[in-house]
């Protein structure tokens, strides 16, 4: 029996009205909106299970850390978060790197400095053993310069 896929963001109301359907989705992106997750939630935050989440959060305000450090604490909470909540997938490879980005906007009289992370996950899925690819990019902090 195949489980479906669901896409997010799940809407439970969806369930309610009579004729509806709830959006479905690839096995691939259903992995990534997971991934997403894991990568976005700070371990602590699920209330439903208080290590769902990626320890590198718990370093978010410190400014001792440096970009090689977190990215080392970002990689091997991510490595045990895909074993722990992502058995759809296997050997998967993590890269992280954090790199300063600046952006001037033409409605603000300042330049924001921001911290930026491309993150990398090549696998395999489990099922299949095809490859698994997963790229993203996200921001860290912003900080203005007048």
């Amino acid at each position: 029996m195949d489980i479906p896929n669901y896409r997010m963001p799940f809407i439970p109301s969806a369930l309610m009205s009579e004729g509806s359907s709830i959006d479905t989705c690839d096995i691939g992106e259903s992995i990534a909106h997971n991934i997403m997750l894991l990568i976005t939630t700070k371990k602590g935050e699920n209330r439903s299970d208080e290590n769902y989440g990626n320890d590198v959060w718990n370093l978010e305000f410190d400014n001792g850390v440096t970009s090689a450090a977190w990215e080392s604490t970002f990689i091997s909470s991510l490595e045990k978060q895909i074993q722990e909540y992502e058995p759809r997938i296997v050997q998967a490879e993590i890269d992280a790197h954090v790199q300063i980005v600046e952006h001037s906007y033409d409605t603000k009289e300042h330049t924001e400095i921001k911290k930026k992370v491309k993150i990398a996950i090549n696998a395999k899925m489990e099922s299949t053993g095809e490859r698994f690819s997963f790229t993203t990019e996200i921001f860290l902090s912003p900080m203005s310069i007048d």
